[in-house]
């Protein structure tokens, strides 16, 4: 069943960069599928609009998988990463979930979706 992912915005992050802002990515999953990455964001620092579509072949009682990322030069920082149930999801609907960083699963911002199967 197909699954539609709008994803709308990050917001909370903190900044990693020492000059300039973070250069934000988001990347998506779910359980049967290989992550895809958004559109970087350069320079966007602790919040980023991205409106980037990306459809999911997908059971509904599956897990949708969120990771944002700051790009660098070399090695990426993990800002935070959530996940979904998708068994409450159902039609189209706002979703706005809390990302976790690390193993201590401190609060570490937002991510703005709508998330809905077609």
């Amino acid at each position: 069943m197909p699954l539609i992912v709008k994803l709308i915005s990050v917001a909370g992050l903190k900044d990693e960069d020492d000059l300039g802002g973070n250069d934000l990515y988001v990347r998506l999953s779910t359980d049967n599928s290989t992550w895809v990455d958004s559109t970087v964001r350069k320079g966007a620092g602790k919040q980023a609009v991205f409106d980037e579509v990306f459809t999911f072949t997908t059971d509904p009682s599956g897990t949708l998988y969120l990771e944002v990322w700051d790009k660098d030069v070399g090695t990426d920082d993990k800002l935070g990463t959530a996940k979904i149930s998708l068994s409450d999801v159902g039609a189209e609907r706002d979703v706005a979930v809390e990302l976790k960083k690390n193993i201590l699963k401190r609060h570490a911002g937002l991510v703005n979706l709508k998330v809905g199967f077609q």
